[in-house]
């Protein structure tokens, strides 16, 4: 039988950490099953999203129920983040190389 653990009674309607989830997880026994109950919690960090989802793919058996809309808005966001490559744009700055230290000290003597 999978143990019910409300997140809003334990933590509030905001979880803003990702140490308040590793608090959580460390708190868990992994011979058990539990159901988080999300109800109540309006906002939630990517961070901590983040965390949730690695609590979710753990040896720790773990299911999540009544997420709030913005809590599974950022739940989603962050699960599908784990499958899209990831992209970096070098916006309007140009990317310097170096290749030693000396290059890298003399392009920051030159900012």
């Amino acid at each position: 039988m999978k143990q019910i653990i409300n997140i809003q009674e334990r933590y509030g309607a905001e979880l803003h950490t990702r140490q308040l989830i590793e608090r959580l997880a460390a708190s868990l026994n992994p011979a058990d099953s539990y159901l988080l109950d999300m109800q109540g919690v309006q906002q939630i960090s990517r961070s901590a999203a983040d965390e949730l989802y690695n609590l979710t793919h753990s040896n720790i058996h773990v299911d999540i129920i009544n997420l709030e809309p913005f809590v599974e808005k950022m739940f989603s966001a962050v699960t599908k983040g784990r499958f899209l490559p990831r992209q970096h744009t070098a916006g309007d700055m140009p990317i310097v190389h170096c290749a030693t230290i000396s290059s890298v000290l003399q392009q920051l003597g030159s900012l």
